[in-house]
């Protein structure tokens, strides 16, 4: 009884402690909730240069002074490096005025309006009487912070424009981050995760399909200022995920209008020397500025794409039938808004519909047999800012999220899978309409000193989601190599699905700095969903230490407890259709075993969180200004994932098992090289050794998007995106005529696979039939300025020529692992040398 009163308590919680909490903060006149998510600062950043007629050259060690009625008496100060550059991070939203006194150059004073979320680059111009020397600035957001327990993965502005990507979206770019490789189907795999059991945020706001927890949401590429991927964060305002997390800034409008228009080439569609078609077509379309001078601003991106990709092992098929096809139009709208001096407002709203049909076209799927996914999908949300002349600041934010999916087939043909290919038309067919509503609200608290320095946040955050919709499956067969019946894979139900849940969550953080040599972060965080009905709370701690007292060399490390979001599919997985199936005997119609109907199963215990266990350590040291060593090992450990497990009971009948007893354990170790060679420009190389282990029945992968109707029993081995040994570097380089490089090159070690028999069997261990050849890839963009004249006026732009994969290497995606093929062992599908064009005409 005692249990369940507290129950009934903690049920009540989010509405008690929410009420309580407004009351309280109204109060002292310092109102705010909080959330499990990042909070919403801008910056300043630039160089600090004299301003001699014909040339500019940086000028290290001034003192640039920040000033502003957000802060209140205080002032901050920053001193630009050993080549010029400086920067101010942190900044509440809100109106500053940055200031620079010189000894022999004029008094420098600037207004500057920060907003949400956005970064403002401004290089401070000083009229000198005198200077000499020559120097390079580089304006570096990769630097390793000095009091951060753990420091994300950085993908900036510059990258996304400079990097060779092969279709132009920002998820193209994570892989330049050491530990995020794109696995054997396709998705990333973040620091040894599957895509459900990471997070991915915009503008510090969940984007997550609700349903199946995979990333959701598309946003063109001149949307995105920056990216962060944060693994093992332990700061407590992270949270509803076991591996990592991903945060995207969005572009934001300023007084300065900007402009661009690129991707009007149309790409060819090549086939053996020729022409057949358009290849793909994206333009698209970036404009911000201001509608009132500094008060209220805009920026708006559209684009468009349809893009053909090839699969070079159908080449016996007609050039309609080897192609994946991808059509979206993605669209993203953000208004800023200057209340007053304390106040910032800002709008978003995000469009992006897609359809990608011959989804999981390869080797052995023909274009017929496979599936078509289509995606509705829009996101809004609407971010304040409110601070307080005590220092404090409130961060407020409302969500809503739609996400809607239909998955289908191209043909009713009946579906069979044999060892050599699969035949006939895509077996499910899926619809669903899903939303989420999200209201968050954070408070960092005004500074406070004792014993040291505190920054102290404190949070909640409260989710409604909710879905409808049905999966049903037509019958399909297992055949062996001589045409017989293996087995015969029957549905049974309506597959109705409806599912709903709120979610609460809670934390608070302090980062402590008791000495000028250490930061320490000590955090907790409560999360509460209506699936699992579990109260969970979860201790974070971290540090940030310099040895010597210097800022050359920084170990940083912690532990922390992360528990992950259950989807709604999990809820609603006894909805779902029941698999009913026959087993045949060598002749292919004596039954053997069967019918047997399994029978959709939650087990007996609850439904838990999956939760993870991370820790990690870290040396951070700079050589210089120019070259920085990292060194790192991060360990994690994964306990109640979602697996299925096919049960037989009596005759004809038996369970299909959702257990909540799944585990995963991930290691990585790795070495990072970072050296600044030019001004704003890096060049990294990174060695990565990791190994991914875990159960292999992942719920998606029977009930996600592409289902896989062969379910045999559960193992723990090797992940399939397993890859222990990885080789990475890259960077730009600026070059004469104002040409940029930007080089690529990548070895890795072969994803493991599985062999299976005529039955759909496997033959041994789980991911343990070999591995695919080592990935070896080098891929270049470069690109030059060029000024355009039209109708009496000169606009710059720049020209540019992709390639991928120069050396035309050998790298597959597909293999033959049915030990009765006559292709058994045998490797296909490996991407040719491509070339991309590139034109833009731009104002940014």
């Amino acid at each position: 009884m005692k249990r369940l009163g507290s129950m009934m308590l903690l049920a009540n919680f989010p509405r008690t402690i929410g009420f309580a909490f407004l009351l309280i903060l109204c109060v002292r006149g310092e109102t705010a909730f909080a959330t499990s998510l990042p909070s919403q600062f801008g910056s300043i950043k630039g160089k600090v240069v004299a301003d001699i007629p014909d040339q500019q050259k940086p000028i290290p060690g001034v003192t640039v002074m920040v000033s502003g009625s957000v802060i209140g008496n205080k002032k901050l100060q920053a001193i630009s490096d050993d080549e010029g550059a400086y920067s101010f991070t942190g900044l509440t939203a809100g109106d500053y005025t940055l200031t620079v006194e010189l000894k022999g150059f004029d008094k420098y004073e600037q207004k500057v309006s920060v907003q949400i979320e956005a970064t403002v680059e401004l290089n401070i111009l000083l009229a000198p009487t005198a200077i000499t020397g020559t120097v390079t600035v580089t304006d570096d957001q990769t630097s390793a912070s000095k009091t951060e327990s753990s420091v994300p993965g950085v993908i900036t502005t510059a990258t996304l424009r400079d990097a060779p990507l092969i279709d132009q979206r920002f998820q193209d770019a994570l892989p330049l981050l050491p530990g995020i490789i794109r696995g054997p189907d396709g998705t990333l795999n973040i620091k040894g995760t599957r895509p459900t059991q990471s997070g991915i945020l915009v503008s510090s706001l969940n984007v997550t399909d609700p349903v199946t927890g995979n990333p959701a949401i598309a946003l063109p590429i001149e949307a995105v200022d920056t990216i962060h991927v944060y693994s093992n964060p332990y700061s407590a305002e992270f949270g509803k995920f076991t591996g990592a997390v991903t945060s995207i800034e969005t572009r934001s409008g300023s007084n300065r209008w900007r402009y661009l228009v690129t991707g009007v080439l149309p790409r060819p569609r090549l086939r053996d020397g020729n022409i057949f078609g358009i290849g793909a077509v994206t333009p698209r379309i970036a404009v911000g500025g201001p509608i009132k001078k500094d008060k209220l601003f805009f920026f708006q991106s559209l684009e468009y794409r349809f893009i053909r990709t090839d699969v070079p092992s159908l080449e016996d098929l007609n050039e309609s039938q080897r192609d994946i096809r991808r059509e979206s139009f993605d669209s993203f709208s953000r208004i800023d808004w200057v209340v007053n001096s304390i106040h910032r407002l800002t709008g978003s709203f995000s469009l992006f519909p897609l359809k990608l049909d011959f989804a999981n076209l390869n080797t052995f799927n023909p274009s017929v047999t496979t599936a078509n996914i289509h995606n509705r999908g829009w996101f809004a949300a609407l971010n304040e800012q409110a601070a307080f002349q005590s220092g404090a600041l409130l961060q407020s934010a409302l969500s809503v999220k739609q996400f809607d999916v239909d998955v289908f087939g191209n043909t009713g043909a009946p579906y069979s899978i044999t060892p050599e290919r699969r035949f006939g038309g895509w077996f499910d067919r899926q619809h669903r309409v899903s939303r989420r509503y999200e209201w968050l609200e954070i408070l960092n608290f005004a500074p406070k000193k004792w014993n040291g320095d505190h920054a102290i946040k404190a949070g909640l955050d409260f989710v409604h989601a909710s879905f409808r919709g049905s999966d049903t499956s037509q019958a399909l067969r297992v055949v062996r190599a001589d045409g017989t019946n293996s087995q015969l894979i029957e549905f049974v139900g309506a597959g109705a699905l409806n599912q709903s849940e709120n979610e609460f969550s809670a934390f608070a953080q302090d980062k402590w700095a008791p000495r000028t040599w250490l930061t320490l972060d000590f955090g907790v965080r409560f999360d509460r969903d209506g699936i699992g009905r579990q109260n969970n709370f979860a201790p974070r701690f971290g540090f940030a230490l310099l040895p010597t007292g210097a800022d050359q060399t920084v170990v940083r490390g912690g532990v922390g407890l992360f528990y992950d979001k259950i989807p709604l599919n999990i809820g609603a997985f006894e909805q779902f259709q029941n698999f009913k199936v026959t087993t045949f005997g060598s002749n292919g119609t004596t039954v053997a075993d069967g019918p047997r109907l399994y029978t959709n199963t939650t087990a007996a215990s609850a439904l838990e969180n999956p939760y993870s266990v991370a820790w990690s350590l870290q040396l951070d040291h700079e050589f210089t200004s120019r070259f920085l060593l990292r060194l790192g090992y991060e360990e994690r450990r994964t306990r109640n994932d979602f697996i299925i497990e096919p049960v037989k009971e009596g005759t004809g009948s038996g369970v299909l098992l959702l257990d909540n007893t799944g585990r995963s354990v991930y290691r990585e170790f790795q070495v990072v090289g970072r050296a600044r060679l030019q001004e704003k420009r890096n060049v990294y190389a990174a060695y990565v050794k990791s190994e991914a282990r875990g159960d292999l029945n992942d719920f998606n992968l029977y009930f996600g998007n592409l289902r896989d109707p062969i379910i045999r029993a559960n193992e723990y081995g090797l992940q399939n995106f397993d890859s222990p040994h990885r080789l990475l570097a890259w960077g730009d380089f600026g070059l004469p005529w104002d040409l940029v490089a930007t080089p690529v090159v990548e070895w890795r070690s072969g994803f493991p696979f599985s062999t299976i028999d005529e039955d759909q069997n496997f033959v041994g261990p789980r991911n343990d039939g070999g591995r695919f050849p080592p990935l070896v890839t080098f891929d270049i963009l470069i690109t030059k300025g060029v000024t355009i004249p039209f109708r009496g006026k000169r606009y710059k732009g720049r020209v540019g020529l992709s390639v991928f994969n120069i050396t035309n290497h050998w790298n597959p995606r597909d293999v033959q692992n049915n030990i009765n093929s006559s292709q058994f062992g045998t490797f296909f599908n490996s991407a040719y040398r491509s070339f991309r064009t590139k034109f833009e005409l731009v104002k940014f």
